[in-house]
């Protein structure tokens, strides 16, 4: 029997984009919601498909709707994109749009967007795929915001992240890894002290202080593709990444690593405050598959949120 949280996890494996679809109904009365299930159909006739939940608010709105706009998000929209995948008040409220001949909404500086009208409509579970025909589009060369397993992607680093990791002082490197409902620990051997996995570096296999190598030496295939947290303490800065691994080897414990039930984690042995705040808020986020980044100075800094998963 297939557990739907964990197909949603599967699913999120898929990188997309972020788009916002829009609408308006026969009073002018304008609706969107963030949606990453975007698809385009057909050039001849020209077709995009977008799905919509059945227990979304504008459901009705949608499905009785002549036509709707579909918005592609630039990178630097992440507000935007959370602003409309909540449930909140009047979401057009400070936001500058442009309604097309459909009467849909386009958001100022999206990196493209897609006026359509109603073509088809199709039901499919829990969810209804309507399919638009584009009546006009425009688009920029602008990055686009970019979504995959419950966390935003960039292009770049952030400004805040860039900036730290190339100020000066010493850097040290960790990973949060996940491996079938366990996380990966580092115990000290002489202290018992228990840690996440850091070493000096994240470079290549090749590099001696190589959090990858370190890894790779003890039957992990890490890829390391999210950052996780970015914060300094003094002279020293700590750049976390996080990845939820689908196979391990046979673990090499020489390099004091283990995997333990989230359940059963020592905390009583993590002797860095920094460490236990960022496990227990990746206990939070992991049972919402919904992950954030959280970049600042030991004690205190900003976590930028990622919206839910699809619409």
């Amino acid at each position: 029997m297939i557990d739907p949280l964990d197909l949603r996890r599967a699913f999120g494996a898929f990188a997309t984009g972020v788009t916002i679809v829009t609408t308006a109904d026969k009073n002018a009365e304008v609706y969107g919601f963030t949606a990453n299930s975007f698809t385009s159909v057909s050039l001849d006739p020209p077709l995009l498909l977008v799905n919509i939940a059945k227990s979304a608010y504008g459901l009705q709105i949608f499905t009785g709707a002549p036509g709707f706009a579909v918005n592609i998000l630039a990178e630097n929209q992440r507000d935007l994109s959370n602003k409309f995948a909540s449930r909140g008040a009047d979401k057009f409220a400070d936001t500058s749009w442009t309604a097309k001949s459909t009467g849909s909404p386009v958001f100022d500086d999206v990196i493209a967007w897609f006026d359509c009208e109603f073509f088809r409509q199709l039901d499919a579970g829990d969810h209804v795929i309507l399919i638009g025909k584009v009546l006009d589009y425009g688009y920029s060369s602008d990055s686009p915001l970019a979504f995959c397993r419950g966390a935003y992607l960039s292009f770049g680093l952030s400004p805040q992240m860039l900036q730290l990791i190339s100020s000066g002082g010493n850097l040290r490197v960790g990973a949060l890894i996940e491996y079938d409902g366990k996380l990966l620990i580092q115990t000290d051997p002489d202290s018992g002290e228990v840690r996440l996995p850091i070493v000096d570096s994240v470079d290549n296999s090749d590099t001696d202080n190589s959090l990858i190598r370190l890894l790779s030496q003890s039957g992990i295939k890490a890829h390391l593709p999210f950052f996780y947290a970015a914060y300094h303490d003094g002279g020293t800065r700590y750049v976390y990444y996080r990845e939820s691994l689908q196979s391990v080897d046979n673990l090499d414990q020489s390099h004091h690593l283990q995997f333990v039930e989230f359940d059963a984690i020592p905390w009583q042995a993590i002797q860095d405050n920094a460490i236990t705040t960022m496990l227990k808020r990746f206990l939070r986020e992991r049972s919402l598959d919904n992950y954030a980044v959280y970049i600042g100075d030991y004690d205190k800094g900003d976590v930028y949120p990622a919206p839910p998963a699809g619409s």
